[in-house]
């Protein structure tokens, strides 16, 4: 795992750190934390490099920026953020040559830091370890910014202060994004080629297209598409980009060897409506499968054209007939027949073959004794066309067959009665402490003889169960979340919200848009 460490000379505000989030999720434990620039040196020495500083700018002894200074020339892979209540922009500058990953103003706004740790936990996977130059740096930070601003997780006048800082264009009368995704089921884009790299590539190349009276900014989005975002000051200007885009998507393509779809937002007027263009140009690959055939697909401004096809209704009784009997072929004719689509089609409404997907990984999850929706939810965020679709759907349900038709495990009476208990009061506050109790058993003994049986600690499985009710109510019902959250036993609905990402590989809005009648 990586590891953090806390500075701040607010006691309260280094240990609050610690809580402030659940630091595993990120694949992130706590290192420590001190109360000054002096102390942290001194135990940052002691527990050898960490891999994220969370530090204050201003305290007693060393302050923040010196601190980072030293850290980085001791570990010079570690990255920064840094906090404070002061607003002189000096700082900042001071720490962007420094390599910081984000400035957070006190008090912490805890959605701008949990953004911030998502963005470097990609620039962890993305550069596997490699060392940025100064300069590289500076562009994963201008990233980063944009990122948050494309996504309407800071307010405009913080944008155009961080813009100034790093040399974002401001002064463009209009502006156009353009969304492209590589498409890629069975692996990472980033293992595929640095996306970092792949983006500064297109902005040279589109930069020396257009030429000095155009603006072009690339960079990376959280879901590893590339993101142009075109600057420029007269209308005419527009044919020249549109062949600018097409003609990026073809490089990508060239470069990466996979298939490429570009998707562009309207033409904004001014910076406030970037987001706006950007959610529309994202909105149809949520809206779209494709046929996968092609090299480059191209949507132009003004929508997408859909040639509909019906939309696919499940025969539950002969699918559940077929997957109790174990009939693979059987099965995979079935997936097809449903999942095929319009042959001759380039596009596939999304929302009807997403559905009917989830409903056939859903059914054959009920096979399973403990079933994985994180496999079986998460991979459909990023899947964009119809082949991916009958593949992963189809290596969903012949793998809960296959667990199906395994040796049915029995459990001793110890373990039958906590399963027991979890089926029949999973509502309820439940820990092995009180069911040891009832037992008559010690609650270590207990907690190793259910994870010796059933592959899973209590606490796992009895997540895994709540969020699988939690699941079915939220595909089948209009109940609110946090109502749903009450009913399957989390009585804090921020715990919940984190849990269900954890386990369902999605968060509860998102199965929502997933799957919706």
């Amino acid at each position: 795992m990586k590891r953090v460490f806390f500075v701040d000379d607010e006691p309260l505000i280094a240990q609050g750190l610690n809580s402030i989030t659940d630091w595993g999720q990120f694949g992130i434990e706590v290192a420590g934390s001190a109360n000054d620039g002096e102390l942290a040196l001194e135990q940052l020495i002691k527990l050898g490099s960490v891999d994220l500083l969370i530090t204050d700018i201003m305290m007693p002894n060393m302050n923040g920026l010196e601190l980072i200074r030293r850290v980085k020339g001791i570990h010079p892979r570690t990255k920064f953020i840094v906090l404070s209540g002061y607003e002189e922009f000096h700082y900042v500058k001071t720490g962007i040559t420094l390599g910081i990953e984000n400035y957070i103003l006190k008090p912490i706004n805890i959605e701008e830091l949990e953004s911030t740790i998502k963005h470097i936990c990609g620039d962890w996977e993305r550069e596997q370890v490699n060392r940025f130059r100064q300069e590289e740096e500076w562009a994963v930070l201008r990233s980063n910014v944009l990122q948050r601003w494309v996504n309407s997780e800071i307010e405009i006048q913080e944008f155009k202060q961080r813009a100034q800082l790093l040399g974002i264009p401001l002064n463009y009368k209009y502006y156009k994004t353009v969304v492209i995704r590589v498409i890629s089921e069975d692996k990472p884009i980033s293992q595929l080629y640095r996306m970092n790299g792949l983006a500064s590539e297109c902005e040279l190349a589109a930069q020396e297209l257009l030429g000095s009276n155009y603006g072009v900014i690339c960079f990376p989005n959280t879901n590893e598409d590339i993101v142009i975002l075109y600057t420029f000051m007269e209308e005419e200007h527009l044919s020249h980009i549109s062949r600018s885009i097409q003609a990026m998507a073809e490089q990508i393509y060239s470069l990466v060897g996979l298939p490429v779809w570009s998707s562009e937002g309207d033409v904004s007027h001014g910076l406030a409506g970037i987001q706006a263009s950007f959610k529309l140009a994202q909105s149809k690959f949520q809206q779209c499968l494709i046929s996968g055939g092609q090299s480059v697909e191209y949507d132009r401004e003004g929508g997408v054209e859909i040639e509909l096809s019906p939309a696919p209704v499940c025969d539950q009784e002969t699918f559940s007939r077929i997957l109790i009997e174990g009939d693979i072929e059987a099965v995979q004719r079935f997936i097809d027949s449903l999942l095929s689509g319009t042959l001759h089609s380039e596009r596939f409404l999304r929302q009807s073959f997403v559905n009917v997907a989830i409903e056939l990984m859903m059914m054959a999850k009920e096979l399973e004794k403990h079933p994985d929706y994180s496999e079986m939810l998460g991979p459909l965020l990023r899947i964009n066309t119809m082949i991916g679709v009958r593949q992963h759907v189809l290596s969903v349900v012949l793998r809960s067959i296959e667990r199906r038709q395994e040796r049915k495990q029995e459990y001793s009476p110890h373990v039958s009665f906590v399963m027991e208990q979890i089926r029949g009061h999973h509502k309820e506050e439940l820990s092995l402490k009180t069911l040891s109790q009832r037992l008559e058993l010690h609650p270590n003994y207990l907690g190793q003889l259910f994870q010796q049986e059933v592959g899973s600690s209590f606490s796992d499985y009895l997540n895994q169960y709540r969020i699988e009710k939690a699941t079915q109510l939220l595909l089948h019902t209009e109940q609110k979340t946090a109502e749903i959250a009450a009913l399957v036993g989390y009585i804090d609905t921020s715990y919940f919200f984190r849990q269900f990402k954890k386990y369902a590989g999605v968060s509860p809005t998102e199965l929502r848009n997933m799957y919706s009648r």
